[in-house]
């Protein structure tokens, strides 16, 4: 996992969910090139869209939305 400086995609998550999108799936790719990941899918009013990071940041602040009862 990448340090815990800037990480461009966590804005983008934060953005997208200040925006009404919904998460749909949280999962982690232990075998991603360069080290573990994380991708969050969400979706909106019929349209879907994904992040992914390897940064340590952005595993903090997703790890428990995959332990939702939805997810």
């Amino acid at each position: 996992m990448a340090g815990w400086g800037d990480d461009p995609e966590l804005e983008r998550l934060r953005g997208l969910l200040a925006d009404g999108w919904e998460v749909v799936e949280v999962t982690e790719d232990r075998d991603a090139s360069g080290g573990p990941a994380d991708r969050v899918i969400l979706g909106k009013g019929g349209e879907s869209t994904s992040c992914s990071s390897d940064h340590l940041a952005f595993h903090r602040y997703v790890q428990g939305m995959g332990e939702g009862p939805d997810l």
